[in-house]
Protein backbone atom coordinates (compact mmCIF):
# COMPACT_ATOMS: atom_id res chain seq x y z
CA UNK A 1 0.00 0.00 0.00
CA UNK A 2 1.48 3.20 -0.92
CA UNK A 3 -0.86 6.40 -0.62
CA UNK A 4 -3.70 4.32 0.15
CA UNK A 5 -3.87 2.42 -2.69
CA UNK A 6 -2.98 -1.02 -3.54
CA UNK A 7 0.23 -0.57 -5.99
CA UNK A 8 2.63 -3.50 -7.02
CA UNK A 9 6.31 -2.15 -6.11
CA UNK A 10 9.53 -4.03 -6.39
CA UNK A 11 10.38 -6.18 -3.36
CA UNK A 12 13.44 -4.28 -3.15
CA UNK A 13 11.65 -1.06 -2.45
CA UNK A 14 9.92 -2.51 0.60
CA UNK A 15 10.84 -0.79 4.09
CA UNK A 16 9.96 -1.47 7.34
CA UNK A 17 6.57 0.16 8.07
CA UNK A 18 5.47 -0.58 4.91
CA UNK A 19 1.58 -2.57 4.51
CA UNK A 20 2.20 -5.79 2.49
CA UNK A 21 -1.29 -7.06 1.24
CA UNK A 22 -0.73 -10.82 0.63
CA UNK A 23 -2.91 -13.64 -1.31
CA UNK A 24 -2.60 -17.42 -1.94
CA UNK A 25 0.20 -17.97 -3.85
CA UNK A 26 2.68 -15.32 -2.86
CA UNK A 27 6.05 -15.73 -1.28
CA UNK A 28 7.12 -13.42 1.39
CA UNK A 29 10.19 -10.95 0.82
CA UNK A 30 9.96 -9.97 4.04
CA UNK A 31 9.21 -10.13 7.93
CA UNK A 32 5.80 -8.87 9.06
CA UNK A 33 2.96 -8.81 11.31
CA UNK A 34 -0.76 -9.50 10.36
CA UNK A 35 -2.93 -6.66 10.78
CA UNK A 36 -5.58 -7.90 8.96
CA UNK A 37 -6.39 -11.28 7.31
CA UNK A 38 -9.17 -13.72 6.81
CA UNK A 39 -8.31 -17.75 6.81
CA UNK A 40 -4.27 -16.85 6.39
CA UNK A 41 -2.64 -20.31 6.14
CA UNK A 42 0.94 -20.41 5.41
CA UNK A 43 4.20 -23.02 4.59
CA UNK A 44 7.22 -22.02 6.57
CA UNK A 45 8.99 -25.03 5.74
CA UNK A 46 11.59 -23.02 3.58
CA UNK A 47 12.73 -21.29 6.74
CA UNK A 48 12.42 -23.76 9.82
CA UNK A 49 12.11 -26.89 8.14
CA UNK A 50 8.88 -27.61 9.69
CA UNK A 51 6.27 -29.19 6.89
CA UNK A 52 3.02 -28.40 8.74
CA UNK A 53 0.87 -25.88 7.46
CA UNK A 54 0.34 -22.58 10.01
CA UNK A 55 -2.74 -20.51 10.46
CA UNK A 56 -2.11 -17.19 10.80
CA UNK A 57 -3.95 -14.54 13.07
CA UNK A 58 -4.15 -10.66 12.89
CA UNK A 59 -1.92 -9.41 16.10
CA UNK A 60 -5.07 -8.66 17.91
CA UNK A 61 -6.67 -11.43 17.53
CA UNK A 62 -3.67 -13.33 18.70
CA UNK A 63 -3.10 -11.16 21.62
CA UNK A 64 -6.86 -11.96 22.85
CA UNK A 65 -6.25 -15.62 22.01
CA UNK A 66 -2.73 -15.52 24.25
CA UNK A 67 -4.60 -13.87 26.96
CA UNK A 68 -7.04 -16.64 27.10
CA UNK A 69 -4.91 -19.53 26.98
CA UNK A 70 -5.26 -19.96 23.29
CA UNK A 71 -1.50 -20.03 22.23
CA UNK A 72 -2.23 -22.18 19.24
CA UNK A 73 -3.92 -19.52 17.82
CA UNK A 74 -1.57 -16.60 18.61
CA UNK A 75 0.70 -16.54 15.91
CA UNK A 76 0.84 -13.12 13.83
CA UNK A 77 4.19 -13.44 12.86
CA UNK A 78 4.93 -14.12 9.02
CA UNK A 79 8.41 -14.96 8.38
CA UNK A 80 10.07 -14.32 5.05
CA UNK A 81 10.59 -16.98 2.63
CA UNK A 82 7.19 -18.03 3.82
CA UNK A 83 4.63 -19.31 1.16
CA UNK A 84 1.00 -18.31 1.82
CA UNK A 85 -1.36 -21.08 0.59
CA UNK A 86 -4.40 -20.19 1.28
CA UNK A 87 -6.42 -16.58 2.53
CA UNK A 88 -5.76 -13.09 2.15
CA UNK A 89 -4.48 -10.52 4.43
CA UNK A 90 -2.38 -7.38 5.48
CA UNK A 91 0.56 -6.88 7.54
CA UNK A 92 3.20 -4.78 8.32
CA UNK A 93 6.88 -5.11 7.79
CA UNK A 94 9.10 -5.19 10.28
CA UNK A 95 12.63 -6.41 8.43
CA UNK A 96 13.66 -6.79 4.88
CA UNK A 97 17.14 -7.48 3.37
CA UNK A 98 19.75 -9.13 5.80
CA UNK A 99 17.54 -8.10 8.47
CA UNK A 100 14.82 -10.21 8.05
CA UNK A 101 14.91 -14.14 9.07
CA UNK A 102 16.04 -15.52 5.73
CA UNK A 103 18.21 -12.96 4.75
CA UNK A 104 20.06 -13.61 8.30
CA UNK A 105 19.85 -17.41 7.26
CA UNK A 106 21.46 -16.73 4.17
CA UNK A 107 24.45 -14.86 5.56
CA UNK A 108 24.95 -17.88 7.99
CA UNK A 109 24.01 -16.36 11.05
CA UNK A 110 21.85 -17.50 13.48
CA UNK A 111 18.10 -17.57 12.71
CA UNK A 112 16.32 -14.98 14.87
CA UNK A 113 14.36 -17.36 17.47
CA UNK A 114 12.28 -19.82 15.45
CA UNK A 115 10.73 -22.58 16.65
Amino acid sequence: MRGGRAVEISVYHLLAGDVLLLEAGDIVPVDAILAEGHDLRCDESSATGESDTLKKVPADVAIENAANGNTRLADPFIISGTKVLEGVGKCVVTSVGTNSCYGRMMLGSPLCGLR
